[in-house]
C-alpha cells in the first residue's frame, strides 16, 4: 500500500486530512520543526501548530521546543492499536451485515425441501450452532450422536437445550450409556418409548424436520413463526410432556430460565401466590416489528389468574405482564400473536 493509500486509511479512521498529511510527513522525517513540516505535508502555516497540538493530544506524536516548536513520531503503537481496533470492528461488522444478509427476515417465510434427510440433519447442525437462546429437539440415539459435538458447544454458551430421545429396538445403546453425553449436551432430557420424527427447533422461528427413510430420506426447514408454533406444540404435546424426565439440571433456587412459558407459569405461580417479588429477563422478538428485543422487568400479573379454574396447559391463553422502566408488557409465548413480546426464552431472578 502506497503512503497516499495509507493518508485515506487514517481519513477513515477519524483523521483530518491536515492530521493525516501532518503525521505521515513526521513518520518520513522522524524529527521536524514546523517549517520542515509545512514543506512536506502542504498544511497552511496557520493551521500547523493546532494540527501538531491535536495530533500530541491524541498521543501519536510529541512536540518540544527547542529553539523553536519541533515534532517527531516517538512510537506509532498507540496510532497502531487503535487501527488494529477498527479494523477488528469493521471485520465483525462486515461479517455480521453478511449473516443477516443470507438469513431470510424476521417476519418473511422462508422453507426449503429436502430429498435427502442427512441434509436435513447439516442443516440443523448449523442452526444449533447459530443459537442465541434455545435449541429443542427430538431425535433417535444415531441422531443425537449425531448432533452431540454441536449441542455440547451450545449448552457451554448458556443455550438451553430440551432433548426428547428415542432409542431403536435394534439399538445395543441403552439410555444409561448415553447419560454422560446427555448431561453435557442437554439442560433437560426426557425419554420417550415411541418413534417419532427428527425435529429440531431453534430460537422459537427456525424448524429442522424430517423423516429418515431407506435410500435418502426428506425433510424439510421452515422459517416461519406460524408453522413454527405448530411444530412446538407438536412437541410440547406429542413428545415432551408426557414422557419421563430422564435428566435435568434445573436448579430448586433462582435464577432459572424457560424456553416454554406455560412451564414457566407452572413453576412461578407458587411463588408469586406466596408474594414473592419476581423479576423477568424476556429474550424473543416484538410482535408488531418482528424485531429482536430484550426487556428486563418485575413481573406484575399472569394470565390465567391463579385463582381461575383454568388449567395453564388446557387455557387458550398464557401471558406474563412485566413491568419495565420503559412501561409494561405483555409477554406470550413460542405462537404469540397479540401480546406485545413473543418470548424465546426467559429468565426468572427472585429479588430478595
Amino acid at each position: 500500500m502506497r503512503l497516499e493509500e495509507v493518508r485515506g486509511v487514517l481519513e477513515d479512521a477519524e483523521l483530518s486530512p491536515y492530521q493525516a498529511k501532518t503525521f505521515l510527513a513526521l513518520l518520513k522525517l522522524g524529527d521536524a520543526s514546523v517549517s520542515e513540516i509545512v514543506e512536506n505535508c502542504v498544511v497552511p502555516q496557520p493551521r500547523i501548530y493546532d494540527v501538531l497540538r491535536s495530533l500530541d493530544e491524541k498521543g501519536f506524536i510529541e512536540t518540544y521546543e527547542e529553539d523553536s516548536l519541533r515534532a517527531r513520531v516517538v512510537d506509532p503503537d498507540t496510532l497502531v492499536d487503535e487501527l488494529e481496533t477498527k479494523s477488528e470492528r469493521y471485520a465483525a461488522a462486515a461479517e455480521k451485515i453478511d449473516s443477516v444478509w443470507e438469513q431470510p427476515p424476521i417476519g418473511e417465510h422462508h422453507i426449503e425441501i429436502f430429498n435427502d434427510f442427512k441434509q436435513v440433519v447439516r442443516n440443523a447442525i448449523d442452526g444449533i450452532q447459530r443459537a442465541n437462546d434455545s435449541v429443542t429437539i427430538a431425535a433417535n440415539g444415531s441422531e443425537f450422536l449425531q448432533l452431540k459435538s454441536a449441542l455440547m458447544a451450545a449448552k457451554q454458551n448458556g443455550i438451553v437445550v430440551q432433548l426428547s430421545i428415542h432409542l431403536e429396538q435394534s439399538s445395543n445403546t441403552d439410555i444409561d450409556d448415553l447419560e454422560p453425553y446427555l448431561k453435557d449436551a442437554a439442560s433437560e432430557v426426557r425419554y420417550r418409548h415411541s418413534s417419532s420424527p427428527f425435529l429440531t427447533l431453534v430460537d422459537a422461528n427456525r424448524s429442522y424436520f424430517g423423516v429418515p427413510r431407506r435410500g435418502r430420506g426428506y425433510g424439510m426447514f421452515v422459517q416461519d413463526q406460524a408453522l413454527s408454533s405448530m411444530l412446538f406444540r407438536y412437541f410440547q404435546d406429542s413428545l415432551w410432556g408426557r414422557w419421563d424426565v430422564v435428566y435435568s439440571d434445573r436448579s430448586e433456587t433462582f435464577p432459572k430460565k424457560f424456553t416454554d412459558i406455560r412451564s414457566c407459569l407452572t413453576e412461578l405461580i407458587p411463588h408469586l401466590e406466596s408474594g414473592e417479588r419476581l423479576i423477568a429477563t424476556i429474550n424473543g422478538y416484538e410482535t408488531g416489528t418482528g424485531s429482536e428485543t430484550t426487556i428486563e422487568g418485575q413481573i406484575i400479573d399472569v394470565v390465567p389468574d391463579p385463582d381461575s379454574d383454568s388449567s395453564i396447559y388446557e387455557s387458550r391463553e398464557v401471558t406474563i405482564v412485566v413491568e419495565t422502566e420503559d412501561g409494561t408488557y405483555d409477554v406470550g409465548g413460542f405462537g404469540a400473536v397479540v401480546e406485545d413480546i413473543r418470548a424465546t426464552l426467559i429468565t426468572i431472578e427472585d429479588s430478595a
